[in-house]
């Protein structure tokens, strides 16, 4: 055994770790870690980072957030059933009781009134309580209303995945009543909810003869086939409806046509279609934090990110999904993104050769009435100084010297990559091919998937 002292200088990395130190991401392991440490400031640190290495090797991209919905007819044993999972799991359990506890002896609490911003802002406050960020947490009954859900999710309170226990449904369920029965404070708004979440939503398919056990390995499952991007319906026995809302990034370099894809693919999708040079001068202009800040100091890798995140936490973003085109730029914007509360789970490289892009940048121009892009043939087209052949010839040298590595080893194994050089129409089949497709590697393991089943 050799013992390494840190105090004396200079400290050598023998050649041959290096090898393995990149290929298993060690050193992006150690800036991560160091990160959490300092945003968290833990009282105990050898705690936290035990915390923070077990829960890196289970799952590389974060920790589980999990909501339980339960239909109303269905009578289980939900105690003994959340026991077996948080043990399974290693979160914590976040409970309507837990929060109405914490919101009894809130500074701003009102007898006899129930703030649905102020329950949120508790809620948010257990969820960011030393060590439950690191090791996830559950809620099983709460929230209650529609209210209280888009309360948390305007401040951050998201789930990984919603999990809705609910009987095996028939193939035409009888309506005898149009009208909603009358609930009670803490009876939950189980249709309301199930709208709310249907980002994240898991159905799990609960049988007359299940018992606790059988329920928290269905449970498991459906948390396990959602980290692995199970999609589409009725592909596991009894775990169905996997998250439908596609959050999608595509990367490439001036000229490779990402905006024009991205705008035909939120067109195709329903999605929403984000630019994030028009996001971000939406942004400059508001007379809010972002925009002062911009205002100000000028951009940074922060600011960025930061307007990226204001952007996709509406709710248009969380119900509908979106697609985002023209960031990130670098890996420091990369992994900034990765750590939004809605990271994307769609990457989409856009492959084109630097002449092609260069030729298609060089051929369009302004039209000066208009201000779109036009090709050049008429008198109202001119070349914006945007588009000189200095310029472009600048970024496209950084986008492949530099952006591009920096790029692909953020995304990791589970990014697309697709030829831009071909046919507008093409490239666009491809895209939708990708994004509806199962990915082709488990990110937890870093190895193909062969058969990914809910049970």
């Amino acid at each position: 055994m050799t013992e390494t002292d840190s105090t004396k200088r200079p400290l050598t990395m023998p050649v041959r770790f290096i090898p393995y130190l990149e290929k298993y991401r060690i050193y992006i392991l150690f800036k991560d870690m160091l990160k959490d440490l300092v945003i968290n400031l833990p009282k105990d640190h050898l705690k936290h980072m035990k915390i923070y290495l077990s829960r890196h090797l289970h799952d590389t991209k974060e920790a589980d957030r999990i909501i339980m919905l339960i239909e109303p007819k269905l009578h289980i044993d939900v105690n003994g059933l959340v026991k077996i999972l948080i043990k399974d799991l290693g979160c914590f359990v976040i409970t309507r009781r837990c929060v109405m506890d914490r919101y009894e002896k809130h500074d701003n609490y009102e007898p006899g009134c129930v703030s649905s911003v102020l329950m949120s802002e508790v809620t948010k406050s257990l969820t960011m309580k030393e060590p439950v960020p690191q090791a996830g947490w559950l809620m099983f009954d709460h929230p209650c209303t529609v209210r209280e859900a888009r309360c948390l999710q305007q401040d951050g309170v998201l789930p990984t995945v919603t999990l809705v226990l609910m009987k095996t449904p028939p193939a035409a369920e009888a309506a005898y009543n149009d009208l909603t029965k009358a609930r009670n404070f803490f009876q939950q708004d189980f249709v309301g909810l199930k709208f709310a979440y249907k980002a994240t939503l898991k159905e799990v398919h609960i049988d007359p003869e299940d018992d606790t056990e059988k329920l928290s390995v269905k449970c498991f499952n459906a948390v396990n086939a959602c980290r692995a991007g199970h999609q589409g319906p009725k592909q596991g026995l009894h775990v169905v409806g996997a998250p439908g809302v596609y959050r999608v990034v595509l990367l490439g370099p001036r000229g490779s046509g990402r905006r024009s894809q991205a705008y035909a693919l939120a067109k195709h999708f329903g999605l929403v279609f984000l630019f994030f040079e028009s996001i971000f001068n939406e942004a400059k202009e508001k007379d809010n934090d972002i925009g002062e800040r911009i205002r100000k100091f000028g951009t940074s890798i922060q600011v960025r990110a930061d307007v990226v995140k204001e952007r996709i936490l509406r709710k248009d973003c969380i119900d509908n999904g979106w697609v985002l085109a023209g960031y990130p730029t670098c890996g420091n914007d990369f992994e900034l993104l990765d750590r939004q509360p809605t990271p994307p789970n769609r990457i989409i490289f856009l492959n084109a050769e630097m002449a092609t892009c260069k030729a298609r940048c060089l051929a369009l121009g302004i039209d000066w009435c208009t201000g779109k892009t036009a090709p050049f043939g008429t008198p109202r087209v001119k070349r914006h100084p945007r588009n000189d052949e200095d310029v472009i010839d600048f970024e496209l040298d950084f986008y492949f010297t530099e952006a591009l590595a920096e790029l692909r080893a953020a995304a990791g194994i589970t990014a697309v990559e697709v030829d831009a050089n071909e046919p507008f129409d093409k490239v666009q089949v491809k895209i939708q091919a990708a994004v509806i497709a199962a990915p082709a590697f488990d990110i937890e393991t870093g190895c193909q998937l062969r058969n990914v089943c809910g049970d």
